[in-house]
């Protein structure tokens, strides 16, 4: 159930500048963080917000490999699920794959959330 709607939500989240309309512009150099940060703060334009939409889908997708691999981590060591003695290799796997699921969803909302205030601003023009 979890993996169709992983897959349903990063379809849905890829497929919006189609929806929007974006025109592929040049390529544009990739954001590093600390442009991610004056950018948040400066983003005026649905150029800026789509700009950040993309840092922010590219994000999720590497967060989502990892949390791939960190679940098939888990797998691998399920038989130490149940052991009383902790740190284990179980209990690390699911610390790891807690933590990526946690940005995969974090870095999912803020691009949809870009995209959306991107269509605002188209709207407003």
């Amino acid at each position: 159930m979890r993996a169709y709607f992983k897959t349903a939500l990063t379809i849905m989240v890829a497929s919006l500048p189609l929806q929007l309309g974006a025109v592929p512009q040049k390529t544009i150099e990739p954001l590093t963080a600390r442009e991610v940060q004056k950018a948040e703060k400066e983003a005026k334009t649905p150029a800026d917000h789509l700009r950040l939409a993309a840092y922010y889908r590219a994000e999720a997708q590497q967060a989502q490999q990892k949390l791939a691999d960190a679940q098939d981590t888990m797998k691998h060591w399920s038989f130490m699920e149940n052991w009383t003695k902790v740190p284990n290799a179980y209990s690390s796997a699911k610390s790891q794959a807690d933590a990526y699921r946690a940005k995969f969803e974090n870095a999912t909302k803020l691009a949809a959330d870009h995209e959306k205030m991107a269509r605002s601003l188209q709207a407003s023009r």
